[in-house]
């Protein structure tokens, strides 16, 4: 049977995914999925971009997601897509939510279920790669007249092998086009759990309060080899470097959240109101050993170590009220406040051949209004949006004394018109103005060590930077969606890969640029060539300028595109088979060029036990194409890399639900630490 809903659809001020309107999706899980969605890509690391724009923030709910890119990526491998109402794309958001965020929200709405009783579902899946992972989960929810009660858990295990293969070629006449070669090969392993409970209680009909807790933790394991050969012009080996790194991983998170809800009458007018306490916990232990040797293998009797210790500790207060006013059948006016507090401490202790001893403290307090007005005028819908943040920070490093306050106040306009011109066609203009704030880590100087010759470091003079984004998009029936999208970023900060000629040594560090301009058009195609067909595609193409000093007028830019397409196919015998294909062409990544990569996956499932279960088998990229490979050339670096990873995998999946059908709870309601959350990502 083919649903009723597309799986796309085009709203005033976000594009909508209907997870359920794809035969496959619904049993996929959400990992999956959002590599799927129109204009979004899901690197090798995991992090997330959307129409070539780093840095997108995931809701679930609403509501914050506070991890890493990879325990962000293992708790959406435990959601199932069966559970989800769906997925929103917003590149533009409203007043409503935190203007924190210059690259766009992908919001993920979970599922409101209705009938009274008792239900649940379970799933059970397995990974293969070069090593074996598997996933489990269990959600439950009962109804007793005024009490809801819902809670669900979930585990995640994975593991496997990577590798980087490295050519740094020093352009100095000191060094004269002496060589660095670097192969490093690993294996890793690790799991999580993740876990929700929560009650709603209805004081009257209109009035009901609410509590939840949502938690997770999880632990990872490394171990890298790695050889540097020091080689002269003719690639002629000097000397050696061959070294071992073990590493150790611990994370632990929870949020609790408070709610109340007044519905004040049954034409829509409400009062919320909410209040977070969360915490976050990351600690890591890192132990580097290497021994040089000569080009003929001798040992040089230069042994080094080094030991590494860090962690931080993350508390966030949050509270806000929203209220929502209709007058009448056109008008619409939302308005709300908001006050965070976020205290975060973090320690580093490396000793070895290099010491460092710091602790770094950082404390932010954001204040925040807004107003939202919607109107309806026949086939026009107007939306007009103010919010107001006020923010005060200190970060402090405590071993150097260094202490760097900021405060800023800001205003924060947003404005969405859609036309209906007829039934089949309707236009969309919308416009957002933006600030994006550093992660928490990115404020950290502390110096992480990746080799002896490679490390990452923090900065805490970055700035936020500020963004004006603008769209247009037609709409033809929900089937053809054509965008346009114009951002300009003031104050862009940025990964940068830097090279220290004396020590040889490259690093990677965050910087405020002068501006960024980023460009875009795509195409959004759903059709339905048979009963038994149902195909939807996009293909994105793009342009990025970084413009890195304002008085020298240096400057990179690049176009690119990328494209994806699903075909769903309904066969006999309650089977589904879903064929699918990715491509993104070399892009413009802060200072790196990335080269092209493509995917084509394949899946299959049937349902089973009375259609109540399903089973699924797929192989993400079949043809092992998506490894991914990079290089950089300005100023005095010049490296070129390509990863190696586990592209290809095998995944078999089991569903079943139990007990009834629909079921209501709360458990999808927005919590008050949206931004602040987010910005958690260690």
């Amino acid at each position: 049977m083919v649903a009723t809903k597309k799986f796309i659809e085009q709203t005033v001020d976000k594009m909508v995914i209907n997870p359920e309107a794809s035969i496959t999706t619904a049993s996929e899980n959400v990992y999956e999925i959002l590599k799927k969605l129109p204009g979004v890509t899901v690197d090798n690391s995991d992090n997330i971009s959307m129409k070539g724009k780093q840095n997108v923030k995931v809701l679930i709910d609403e509501k914050p997601t506070y991890v890493s890119a990879t325990q962000l990526a293992a708790m959406l491998k435990g959601m199932q897509g069966k559970n989800v109402d769906r997925i929103e794309i917003i590149e533009n958001p409203s007043a409503r939510y935190d203007a924190e965020g210059n690259s766009g929200i992908i919001n993920i709405k979970t599922k409101h279920n209705k009938a009274p009783g008792f239900n649940g579902s379970t799933f059970a899946g397995a990974e293969i790669a070069s090593k074996f992972g598997c996933n489990g989960g269990i959600d439950l929810n009962m109804n007793y007249g005024k009490f809801n009660v819902y809670g669900n858990y979930s585990h995640y295990n994975w593991a496997g092998s990577n590798g980087m293969d490295a050519t740094r070629r020093f352009t100095s006449a000191a060094l004269n086009g002496a060589y660095q070669l670097i192969n490093t090969r690993g294996e890793y392993d690790g799991q999580s759990h993740n876990y929700k409970v929560g009650a709603d209680y209805f004081i009257r009909k209109n009035h009901v309060i609410s509590i939840m807790l949502r938690g997770s933790n999880g632990n990872s394991d490394g171990e890298d080899h790695n050889k540097t050969t020091f080689a002269d012009q003719f690639m002629l080996a000097d000397s050696i470097l061959v070294s071992k790194s073990n590493s150790n991983e611990q994370w632990k998170n929870q949020t609790i959240n408070a709610n109340y809800k007044w519905d004040i009458d049954s034409t829509g007018q409400s009062l919320s109101a909410d209040f977070d306490y969360a915490w976050f916990n990351y600690t890591s232990l890192n132990k580097q050993n290497g021994i040089y040797y000569n080009a003929v293998g001798d040992d040089l009797n230069h042994n080094i170590l080094v030991n590494t210790l860090q962690g931080n500790d993350i508390s966030i207060y949050t509270a806000k009220l929203d209220y929502v006013l209709p007058l009448g059948k056109k008008f619409n006016i939302e308005a709300g406040a908001k006050a965070s507090f976020v205290n975060t401490d973090s320690k580093i202790d490396m000793t070895g051949y290099l010491v460092q001893n710091d602790r770094f403290i950082y404390k932010e307090n954001i204040q925040a209004a807004y107003v939202n007005g919607k109107v309806q005028l026949n086939k026009t819908t107007l939306q007009l949006g103010l919010r107001l943040e006020n923010t005060i920070s200190k970060g402090t490093s405590v071993t150097i004394n260094q202490v760097n306050d900021t405060s800023y106040l800001k205003i924060f306009p947003s404005f969405f018109v859609q036309q209906t011109l007829n039934k089949d066609n309707n236009i969309n203009f919308k416009y957002s103005y933006r600030i994006g704030r550093p992660d928490y880590d990115m404020l950290n100087p502390f110096r992480w060590m990746v080799d002896p010759y490679t490390y990452n470091v923090g900065n805490p003079n970055l700035k936020p930077q500020f963004t004006h984004s603008l769209g247009l998009s037609h709409s033809f029936k929900n089937a053809l969606i054509t965008s346009l999208g114009y951002n300009y970023t003031k104050g862009l900060f940025t990964q940068v890969i830097l090279q220290n000629d004396e020590t040889k040594s490259i690093y990677q560090t965050n910087e405020n640029l002068s501006n960024s301009i980023d460009l875009n058009i795509s195409e959004t195609v759903q059709l339905e060539p048979t009963k038994w067909w149902r195909l939807n595609g996009t293909i994105t193409g793009m342009y990025k300028e970084i413009k890195f000093n304002s008085a020298t007028d240096s400057k990179i830019n690049r176009w690119s595109y990328n494209g994806n397409i699903s075909n769903n196919f309904t066969l006999p015998y309650k089977i589904g088979l879903e064929l699918s294909g990715r491509y993104s062409s070399s892009q413009l990544v802060s200072n790196v060029i990335s080269r092209p990569r493509c995917w084509i996956d394949l899946g299959i499932q049937r349902k089973i036990l009375k259609d109540r279960g399903s089973i699924k088998v797929a192989i993400n990229d079949i043809f092992d194409t998506g490894r991914g490979s990079a290089y950089a050339k300005y100023g005095n670096v010049d490296i070129d890399v390509k990863n190696h990873y586990d592209s290809r995998k095998l995944n078999i999946s089991f569903n079943y639900n139990f007990g009834k059908a629909e079921f209501k709870t709360r458990s999808n309601r927005s919590t008050a630490s949206s931004e602040e959350q987010s910005r958690s990502s260690k």
